[in-house]
């Protein structure tokens, strides 16, 4: 299992994925796969207390345990099953982590450290709250801080799992807390996991050198058995 793989690296340990399967993202089945798919995965390779568990897109998100044991398929049903909403509350995502390590009496090192957001929004569309992501930030930090976890804010990735545009760039910007991806191919995939989310510059040129990406599967990637 690809799991194996990384877990046997070390990777994706400290991960958190929050995975979109919102009835207007199943027009896109690929996209949709993926996102339950990736979720998976890091429910997997997190260790406890987040291990086995995922977060739901939505304005009041929760933290789900998933169910299905061993069976895949049983699992990748219950994560496609999940309730999304149209858009996602940053600031009770991140109150829910603080919660969670709070109850947990969690050391700092034992926080979450990265946030995936997989969805088939783009971030400035996003998001639940009225205010800007710059607002809702401070008030993280202030909350995270409070409870002794300040130096030790997770970070969020958030990837729009879009049919790869060569007009639109992959990363369009970095704002504090927030690392942003847009577009989705096989070949970004890979990038992904094999580099433990971080896509650097070296990346970044390359991706502008190569032709435009056709809407690829993540089959061979994530393993078969999820897809057929």
């Amino acid at each position: 299992m690809v799991e194996d793989v990384y877990s046997k690296q070390g990777k994706f340990k400290n991960w958190l994925a929050v995975c979109d399967v919102h009835l207007k993202f199943m027009d896109d089945e690929v996209s949709l796969e993926v996102s339950i798919a990736l979720g998976l995965l890091l429910s997997e390779l997190s260790e406890e207390p987040w291990k086995g568990k995922v977060i739901q897109f939505s304005g009041e998100p929760q933290l789900h345990s998933i169910q299905g044991g061993d069976d895949l398929r049983y699992k990748y049903e219950f994560v496609r099953r999940m309730t999304c909403g149209v858009d996602l509350d940053f600031e009770k995502l991140f109150d829910l982590i603080l919660q969670v390590a709070v109850n947990e009496n969690l050391k700092p090192d034992q926080m979450i450290k990265k946030v995936l957001v997989l969805s088939h929004r783009d971030f400035d569309s996003a998001s639940a709250a009225e205010t800007s992501w710059e607002i809702d930030y401070q008030a993280i930090q202030g909350k995270y801080k409070e409870k002794g976890y300040g130096d030790v804010v997770p970070h969020m990735v958030f990837w729009t799992l879009s049919k790869y545009d060569p007009e639109k760039p992959v990363a369009p910007r970095t704002q504090p807390g927030v690392s942003i991806l847009n577009g989705f191919s096989n070949n970004l995939l890979k990038h992904f996991l094999n580099n433990e989310g971080e896509i650097g510059p070296d990346y970044l040129m390359e991706l502008e050198q190569l032709h435009p990406f056709a809407l690829a599967m993540a089959r061979v990637e994530l393993g078969q058995a999820l897809f057929t």
